[in-house]
């Protein structure tokens, strides 16, 4: 009797009937197939924001001068750091324009892509960081004067924190949706900004799960009170979950791009480095780019 031959998985690479069926297929065969390079954008997109790093780090231990209870030191910690973020404005457009090239099937190689992407991008990125930096330093000085000037007892004190951190992190979850636009379409940082808001609202429940992916490091440095875990988040981050994060918003957000925008506006780059197979969608009420 012949032996049964075990059943192998079929490979979804190289022929247009082999590509992925949807966003989150394309997301498996990367990082199972480009592992390494995933990792070495992470480590070159950590780099652009080792200024601001150092920088945070050296305040956190210059306690007589920028002392937590100090609002306008506080404003000088987080104003200069917003500066410097804008370096890391940098990295991410090299990072956003690689994970494009590889979603989209285009051959992304380390470092050609990320460079080109870092040049070709620089101006909107560094006005997106700016405005991150500027944000941030405004929550830090809100929770600084809540906490040590307001006289509020913990449970308003609480709420009112609470509505300046959901407050920044809308903004802030708009301004990466704005990255991923300016990536691929041509408009300008307001306008992909607004659309940003609108994604936001326009899929709310699955952009909790992804706002938790995306910022998980962010917010074990912003909430755990131990410099410990600041730094192992830190050091993942680095190593391994910077680029995770700018694979895994890439393919959420051109899933929402192709269900939104490019279905009709931008059929090109509808479901691009998908296998061809086009479903019913309903389209929602975006504002349209010149690409």
């Amino acid at each position: 009797m012949e032996k049964e031959k075990k059943k192998q998985k079929p490979k979804r690479i190289g022929q247009e009937n082999n590509l992925p069926e949807n966003r989150w297929q394309l997301l498996g065969d990367c990082l199972r197939f480009r592992f390494f390079d995933i990792v070495g954008v992470s480590l070159l997109t950590t780099l652009f924001y080792l200024p601001s790093i150092f920088w945070i780090i050296f305040c956190s231990y210059q306690t007589e001068l920028f002392k937590v209870d100090n609002v306008p030191m506080v404003a000088l910690e987080y104003g200069i750091n917003a500066i410097l973020l804008m370096i890391a404005g940098l990295g991410m457009g090299g990072l956003f324009n690689y994970f494009k090239k590889m979603v989209f099937g285009e051959g992304a190689t380390l470092p050609g892509d990320f460079f080109e992407g870092l040049k070709n991008n620089a101006k909107q990125f560094l006005g997106i960081y700016f405005i991150i930096g500027l944000l941030y330093a405004v929550l830090r000085v809100d929770i600084c004067a809540l906490t040590f000037g307001s006289g509020f007892d913990a449970v308003l004190l609480g709420v009112f924190e609470g509505l300046s951190y959901a407050a920044f992190f809308i903004f802030l979850l708009a301004l990466f949706f704005a990255q991923t636009q300016a990536i691929i379409y041509k408009d300008s940082v307001m306008k992909f900004f607004w659309n940003g808001i609108r994604f936001i609202f326009g899929a709310i429940l699955t952009n909790i799960p992804m706002f938790i992916v995306t910022f998980l490091p962010f917010l074990v440095y912003e909430f755990v009170p131990f410099n410990v875990a600041t730094y192992i988040s830190i050091a993942i981050m680095a190593v391994f979950y910077m680029g995770f994060m700018g694979l895994v918003f890439t393919e959420y957000s051109y899933y929402l791009f192709d269900k939104s925008i490019n279905k009709n506006a931008f059929q090109s780059i509808y479901r691009k480095g998908l296998r061809k197979e086009i479903k019913k969608e309903e389209s929602l009420p975006f504002d349209k780019f010149d690409n």
